[in-house]
């Protein structure tokens, strides 16, 4: 769409901050069943804050 400007979709590539990713992680719901990878979010959600951190990097 010509009358759309482009830059409306930078943000988009631009990484989670340490406080979205944390505050998405407490969001998640509980007793879901795990994907391909078999890490449940209650798994997510016991990891400490510093291995939260390390693994946004690998996200």
């Amino acid at each position: 769409m010509d009358d759309v400007s482009s830059s409306i979709y930078d943000s988009l590539i631009n990484p989670p901050t340490l406080d979205e990713w944390l505050s998405t992680v407490s969001s998640t719901p509980n007793d879901k069943a795990p994907g391909p990878s078999m890490i449940t979010y209650e798994m997510l959600k016991h990891l400490g804050s510093r291995t939260l951190a390390l693994l946004l990097i690998l996200i």
